[in-house]
């Protein structure tokens, strides 16, 4: 899912959020998500290239948690 040709819509609001809630420099985001092999990644690799606070990581953890549970079409 971490990859900008599969699932345009959702892919298209990651990286929104990436770049107006984060302020992830556009430029980086290409690398980012190339980076990545699915979501879960995400964090680690932005974490990694120290380009989020801890605090803005609380932040993508739960937006992605809030993503992923509307994403998904059953409840567990």
């Amino acid at each position: 899912m971490c990859t900008m040709n599969t699932m345009e819509g959702p892919t298209k609001q990651l990286i929104g959020f990436l770049q107006e809630e984060l302020a992830i420099p556009s430029d980086k985001i290409p690398g980012i998500v190339q980076q990545c092999q699915n979501l879960n990644r995400l964090p680690v690799v932005l974490w990694q290239q120290k380009l989020v606070t801890i605090t803005q990581l609380e932040c993508l953890l739960k937006w992605l948690e809030g993503f992923l549970v509307s994403a998904t079409p059953y409840k567990l």
